[in-house]
């Protein structure tokens, strides 16, 4: 399996990027607005007066488990859904457990992202651009919804049955992880950071050259 290039994040092995991204298939058919995930959460609305209008804070951003700087395409890509709802005049709103846009909004971001998306040349910067959104919904999409420490919903937090615990002097962890996992509530490597803490266990998420160290 060909080694992908690693972002700036720090993160774990997950599976490797398809030359196929989810950009390059054909759009799957939207649940109704009104109906729940099969995960049981209902449909929840991005809470953008919240923080800033919306905006991700460096703050928020490394409180996910990240010591990374914030990514600058990350940002941009807020920026762009915030702008759409304004242009088309509908909220956005998230379902189930992975940050995904759901209802009337989810129909024009889909159009306006696949036209960005195909008006890249370059695969790096397609890359990039698929990364960056998919976390940038899910950081959205997870607000009031995910504990940020152990990324379940808060009802379910389980952070007070974790027992913390530090590594010896010398050990370190580097979780080089997909796009597609972040955030994801079956994760288990968030697991090296919630026991040893952000400075033994380094995570770094797959895209972002500038942020390479």
């Amino acid at each position: 399996m060909a080694s992908p290039r690693a972002f700036t994040f720090k993160c774990s092995p997950s599976l490797a990027f398809s030359n196929k991204t989810l950009m390059d298939s054909k759009p799957r058919t939207l649940r109704s607005p009104f109906s729940c995930s099969t995960s049981g959460s209902p449909q929840r609305e991005a809470r953008l007066s919240d923080a800033v209008e919306g905006a991700i804070t460096l703050q928020e951003w490394q409180g996910w488990g990240t010591t990374s700087p914030l990514p600058a395409m990350v940002t941009k890509v807020v920026e762009d859904l915030k702008a759409l709802e304004k242009d088309i005049d509908a909220q956005m709103s998230f379902g189930g457990s992975g940050g995904k846009l759901q209802g009337d909004f989810k129909v024009q971001e889909d159009k306006k992202h696949r036209k960005t998306y195909q008006a890249l040349g370059d695969s790096e910067q397609k890359l990039q651009f698929f990364a960056a959104r998919q976390i940038a919904c899910r950081l959205l999409g997870s607000r009031g919804y995910l504990c940020q420490k152990c990324w379940l919903p808060l009802e379910d937090c389980m952070c007070s049955n974790v027992t913390q615990s530090t590594l010896w002097h010398r050990m370190r962890f580097w979780l080089y992880m997909h796009p597609k996992d972040f955030l994801r509530q079956n994760n288990t490597g968030k697991l090296l950071w919630q026991v040893f803490g952000t400075e033994a266990a380094t995570l770094c998420l797959f895209a972002f050259p500038n942020m390479k160290k």
